[in-house]
């Protein structure tokens, strides 16, 4: 059962506490949607965004590496100007730039089993780029004397994965997902 985007009834994350930080894919399609998510977190003028042709992964991918440094230099600028407590990343289904970049493991059909195997692409590039964060974030906390700045990189990071139809699943750590 998909919750409708607007409503913030049902988010089963946690709330942000300030500002986020918004990584999304280039897709045009899907463009409406990610703002009416965001709407139903009360985020309205209350995020960046940043965007990368595949999301986690065109920061992760090594085609464009420049990309990564582009993400985090980024992240550490909105993290001190805008007061980012959150990164969502938002990944989609059917994204070109796997395609384009991972030619045939990056393409699915609508079977079951290839959508099961593009979700698990989707969330292991998600993780993978939480994590580097939650790792910047604590290099950045560690190695600052100043308290407010330490409690200024205490930053979580949440992965969502979109349908075509604005549909949108929290990726959980557990290998699960919840509908939001």
């Amino acid at each position: 059962m998909e919750i409708h985007r607007l409503g913030s009834h049902f988010r089963p994350y946690p709330a942000p506490r300030k500002n986020v930080l918004l990584l999304s894919c280039m897709d045009l399609r899907l463009i409406d949607d990610i703002v009416d998510f965001m709407e139903g977190d009360n985020l309205s003028n209350r995020y960046d965004q940043l965007v990368f042709a595949g999301a986690a992964f065109g920061v992760i991918q090594q085609t464009h590496k420049s990309w990564r440094d582009a993400f985090f230099d980024h992240l550490d600028i909105a993290v001190e100007l805008h007061d980012i407590h959150d990164v969502f990343i938002m990944e989609h289904r059917n994204c070109g730039a796997y395609e384009k970049i991972l030619g045939a493991d990056g393409t699915f059909d609508d079977t079951p089993q290839d959508q099961e195997r593009e979700e698990e692409l989707h969330r292991r590039y998600a993780f993978q780029l939480r994590d580097e964060i939650r790792k910047r974030c604590e290099r950045k906390r560690s190695s600052t004397r100043d308290k407010n700045k330490k409690e200024l990189w205490t930053v979580n990071v949440n992965c969502f994965l979109m349908d075509l139809r604005g549909g949108v699943r929290w990726l959980k750590d557990d290998g699960g997902e919840e509908e939001v």
